[in-house]
Formats: structure tokens, C-alpha cells, sequence
């Protein structure tokens, strides 16, 4: 339990306390007055290498939220996991249909986006491996995205060069 303790010292969430009192402050109104409700928690978990990780994700609260997401724009649950030559991210976005989703790539990075009267969604991540854009396929079924990507070939095979 100790070492979950220094993680979440590590990450600056021993205030997670004082944070849960100003979410459930927000649900009570924003600062103009209008109910909102704020969505934010964390995901922990072991990975392969057997260290402790620690995630944030949500709209925020108060001060700590971005601009953007005081206006409604909710930040999705995201995970991505690197199996083999492959990445899979995973994301949550109930109440949209797959018509609603902007997805977008670079070899680096991943936005998605929905912006819809009833509801909006935003979210960058950041890539752990290089990805071929091309190799893309996603699909949404009942409120789950899924993406796979392939790698890129991490070093190019050499190729020969002729001399004139």
C-alpha cells in the first residue's frame, strides 16, 4: 500500500480529497449561477513491467478545469495499450452516434472530438509508439470507440545507395 501512497504523492493527487469536495461543490452550480456537473476521476494500474501508473481524466472543477471544458466539453475515459506491433486505444463516448465523431491522427497523436447539441467530448493523446496512418480501423458500438493502429517500422531497413 505504500508504494500507492508515493505514487500518488508522485502525481500531486494526495489532494484528492479537497479536489472530490470542490467537484461536488460544482455539481451545485458554476460560477455564474447554472448547474453543471463536472466529470473527473483517476484510473490506476500495474503495467507489464510490474510499475504502478497513474491516470487522470475528466472536465475538471473550478480553476483546475480548462476553458473549454467550463463550457460544457467533457474530456472521455481513454486508454491505450501497446500489444505487439499494434496500438489500441479505447475510448468512452456514450450518447453520440459514430456519424458525431471527429477522429483524427498524426504518427504521434490521436484527437477525437464529438460536438453535438446534447453532448461534447474532447480529447488529445499522446502516442507511445510512432503509428502508419494508413493501417487505421476503428469502431463504435454502444459507447465505445475502438481504435487499432499499426506501428511504424521503428528503424527503416537500410537502403542501398548508388553511387554516379
Amino acid at each position: 500500500m505504500r508504494e500507492w501512497d508515493e505514487l500518488f504523492r508522485r502525481f500531486g493527487l494526495e489532494d484528492v480529497e479537497d479536489r472530490m469536495d470542490r467537484m461536488f461543490k460544482g455539481f451545485l452550480g458554476t460560477k455564474e449561477g447554472t448547474p453543471g456537473a463536472r466529470v473527473w476521476g483517476y484510473t490506476m494500474y500495474r503495467g507489464p513491467d510490474g510499475v504502478p501508473h497513474v491516470r487522470e481524466f475528466g472536465s475538471g472543477v473550478g480553476e483546475d478545469a480548462l476553458p473549454e471544458r467550463r463550457e460544457g466539453v467533457r474530456e472521455p475515459f481513454a486508454d491505450v495499450t501497446h500489444e505487439g506491433d499494434e496500438l489500441r486505444i479505447i475510448v468512452e463516448l456514450p450518447g453520440v452516434s459514430k456519424e458525431d465523431i471527429d477522429l483524427q491522427t498524426t504518427e504521434r497523436s490521436m484527437t477525437v472530438s464529438v460536438d453535438t447539441e446534447g453532448r461534447k467530448y474532447h480529447k488529445e493523446l499522446r502516442l507511445p509508439a510512432e503509428v502508419d496512418q494508413d493501417s487505421a480501423r476503428a469502431e463504435y458500438n454502444n459507447g465505445i470507440l475502438e481504435v487499432l493502429l499499426k506501428t511504424a517500422d521503428p528503424e527503416p531497413a537500410p537502403r542501398k545507395i548508388n553511387i554516379l
